[in-house]
């Protein structure tokens, strides 16, 4: 890359690691907020990590933002967790602490933050749709076509003769059929990808319309044996013209719902599978919101949403080092009558933090590699 694309390229670069801090800290400002609901005390709200930019106390909160983005906190007083700042207020059993309050205001403090990762994406993904959006695959299935963008190179697809501007318009397979005739278009297509994907490695018929200039033009019945990356073809996605509020809310919602859905479904997969790979790290988001930021403020706007939904999912994993696993320390605590072992607690905690950072480390080598592969010329 030149020196002048790559100035050129800055502003992108600081957009993708604001909105990533930008995510962080509307996590913690949900945890921060029904803290100050319930009257519990907060010494400490830190975002990022390195050199320090800003500090300032706030009443009885010493609010610190630092140069990397890459995590945050909010100290909260009678409650001890690994790598929450100097936790000086950790053991407290003053009536401010966290550890006198009832157990529903408890769990409400923990899912804070993810209440207000999904607040974030259902707004924004509404504001999508009320102003208008370019394409983007990001609001698949609605505004997908069955309409073939480009076919890759020796894939599944091109073995069997699916060229670009070819539409998919109907799908058999051993368990069951379904066409677009009989289905609304965004139905179609999302019930088409998830057939897809169960169905690598097997064989499958398509029912094609090839493009007008094909020399088999027409509706035509053709077998398939989907590879293990799919068919290998991408489609064409329509821009989203601006709606009423109304119905930008009622898009949002679904469009938001559905990310859900497919998050929880991809991490129950991860795990059923035992396997991370097809995972970005923190390098491969910044790199992805870079790339959102170059196509607009709509298209950036989207991916901090759906980030924000996968970081929602990700904190109901029932691990100490996400709000999933301080849920069930304090629940399982609440169940027993009394506190769990400091010894129990930090050892599960330390260990889990351990394999998190390998992972981390793991596949943030993978994404530089990645990344950096087409400037390498592998």
């Amino acid at each position: 890359m030149q020196v002048s694309a790559l100035i050129m390229y800055i502003p992108f670069m600081l957009a993708g690691a604001l909105g990533f801090g930008f995510l962080v800290g509307f996590h913690e400002l949900g945890h921060f907020l029904f803290c100050k609901l319930f009257g519990v005390r907060t010494p400490s709200f830190s975002i990022g990590f390195g050199p320090q930019l800003l500090k300032k106390k706030i009443g009885d909160t010493v609010f610190t933002l630092s140069a990397l983005p890459f995590g945050g906190y909010v100290e909260i007083a009678g409650s001890e967790e690994p790598g929450q700042g100097q936790q000086a207020f950790a053991k407290s059993m003053a009536p401010d602490s966290f550890a006198v309050k009832p157990y529903y205001q408890k769990m409400l403090i923990i899912a804070g933050g993810i209440l207000f990762n999904l607040v974030f994406a259902y707004i924004a993904v509404t504001l999508a749709f009320a102003w208008g959006a370019p394409k983007t695959p990001l609001l698949f299935p609605n505004n997908a076509t069955s309409t073939i963008e480009s076919v890759i190179e020796n894939s599944a697809a091109a073995q069997a003769g699916l060229a670009a501007g070819d539409s998919i318009e109907g799908i058999k397979t051993a368990d069951e059929v379904f066409e677009l005739t009989k289905l609304s278009l965004p139905v179609f297509m999302h019930k088409l990808m998830q057939t897809l994907t169960k169905q690598r490695g097997k064989e499958v018929t398509l029912r094609i319309n090839h493009q007008k200039n094909h020399e088999d033009s027409g509706i035509k019945e053709i077998s398939v044996l989907v590879g293990d990356k799919g068919l290998g073809i991408s489609f064409e996605y329509l821009p989203v013209k601006a709606t009423s509020t109304i119905q930008a809310l009622q898009m949002g919602i679904k469009q938001t719902n559905f990310w859900i859905f497919s998050t929880v479904d991809a991490l129950t997969k991860l795990f059923r599978e035992k396997s991370v790979k097809g995972i970005g790290g923190p390098v491969m988001v910044i790199n992805q919101m870079i790339k959102g930021a170059e196509k607009g403020f709509v298209v950036f706007l989207l991916f901090l949403a759906f980030i924000s939904v996968n970081l929602a999912v990700m904190n109901l994993i029932p691990l100490p080092v996400f709000d999933g696993g301080q849920a069930l320390f304090y629940t399982i605590e609440a169940l027993i009558g009394r506190p769990l072992p400091d010894t129990i607690r930090n050892g599960i905690a330390y260990g889990t933090w351990i394999l998190l950072l390998l992972l981390i480390s793991w596949v943030t080598i993978q994404d530089i590699l990645l990344i950096a592969k087409p400037y390498l010329g592998l």
